[in-house]
């Protein structure tokens, strides 16, 4: 119960990162028993502190070799080597607990793939982290290992939609369908950094649904993202759970885009029969509803198209996975998309596109509702 309350209410509060279990790891090695069997080693000598601090400077030194601009071939040396080398002090628990301590404190310094943190924070939802990619040229979000938003720093690319939002992809698609018409009603469910304003006819009416305070906050902030500030449209957001948000506004949609993520999937509350219920309640006449599915470990197409066959709806997907490195290069990321609405002829110019093909439904996957889901029959690994 103790350990509960101070994961759920005081780390939160106390930690801008996940610092509780790296805290839990190294007191779990330091309370463990030694090896009875073996003569214990003297107090205070210099191997009771010298192994550790030996290992640290050893992990230090090789995990500066791998950021940008050292050897990155030997990022897995970086660990392997050092975490070995903990490994032969496992008998000696103090000597241990420090070791795996170093190891943990230096591993902070390790920028990754994503790059340098500019800014940490953490809410009940999550550590987001504003980071400068490890080559320049762009500022990224992220949720845990998750990439949430990217803008260039390039002037003349800032307002440009990148990553999962880019115009030549299936969000490009989307977008496009109304781009001519400014009084378009858009519902965006998950704020991000609000790329997917950067796609907006001026003077259309932008409503962002987003539950995290912290995401709103980063969002705003014009030192880390300008989406919003730059947006020609008339921008909203809308604080809250977006199901019990969504049951209260009074507006239809003419898009309404679930783009909700925790980390790495939606949240299933929002991809069961009631949440279809009631976006199709908020979807004007002629409206489409669009879902991002993109997800490294689980095939969402088969959940989605079966809620729309189980409401009746026409729904068309778009994988948008086989980027190339100049994609990639130039901030788009992979991404699948689906797109549902109540005919086809509301749909006809996304189905006239070859990119896009009706979407799969399994009749043999049970429909998800607020009572059932299941992740196991849609698990990538599974299959």
């Amino acid at each position: 119960v103790l350990g509960g309350i101070f994961n759920g209410l005081v780390a939160p509060v106390a930690f801008d990162s996940l610092a509780e279990y790296p805290l839990a790891i190294v007191l779990a090695c330091l309370v463990a028993l030694p090896d009875r069997s073996k003569p214990a080693s003297r107090r205070g000598t210099i191997a009771e502190w010298g192994w550790p601090a030996l290992l640290a400077l050893a992990a230090l030194a090789l995990v500066l070799t791998v950021q940008p601009g050292g050897w990155p071939e030997f990022a897995g040396l970086a660990f392997a080597l050092p975490a070995l080398a903990a490994y032969f002090l496992s008998l000696h628990p103090r000597r241990f607990a420090f070791g795996i301590a170093a190891l943990l404190a230096v591993g902070t310094l390790h920028q990754g793939e994503r790059g340098r943190i500019l800014h940490a924070e953490r809410s009940f939802f999550g550590v987001h982290r504003v980071t400068l990619a490890p080559h320049g040229g762009y500022r990224l979000l992220m949720h845990g290992k998750t990439l949430h938003g990217i803008q260039s720093l390039n002037p003349s690319r800032q307002r440009e939609s990148l990553a999962y939002y880019h115009r030549s992809g299936p969000a490009g698609d989307i977008l496009a369908l109304g781009a001519h018409d400014p009084s378009r009603r858009v519902g965006v469910v998950g704020l991000g950094v609000g790329s997917l304003a950067g796609l907006a006819t001026p003077g259309q009416p932008w409503t962002f649904f987003e539950i995290d305070p912290v995401i709103v906050g980063l969002a705003r902030d014009p030192r880390y993202f300008t989406f919003l500030t730059d947006s020609p449209a008339t921008i909203r957001i809308v604080l809250g759970d977006a199901r019990l948000s969504l049951a209260r506004e009074p507006a239809q949609f003419d898009l309404l885009v679930i783009d909700a993520f925790s980390s790495d999937a939606i949240p299933v509350h929002l991809l069961t029969r009631e949440a279809i219920a009631l976006y199709t309640q908020r979807l004007a006449a002629g409206g489409i509803l669009a879902f991002h599915i993109s997800n490294r470990h689980l095939d969402l197409e088969p959940i989605t198209g079966g809620l729309a066959r189980d409401a009746n709806l026409v729904a068309v997907v778009r994988d948008d996975t086989a980027t190339t490195s100049a994609d990639r290069a130039a901030g788009k990321s992979p991404s699948i998309w689906l797109a549902m609405a109540r005919s086809r002829e509301d749909l006809r110019p996304l189905l006239s596109d070859r990119r896009w093909q009706v979407a799969r439904a399994d009749e043999h996957q049970r429909v998800w509702t607020d009572d059932y889901s299941s992740l196991l029959p849609i698990f990538r690994g599974w299959k």
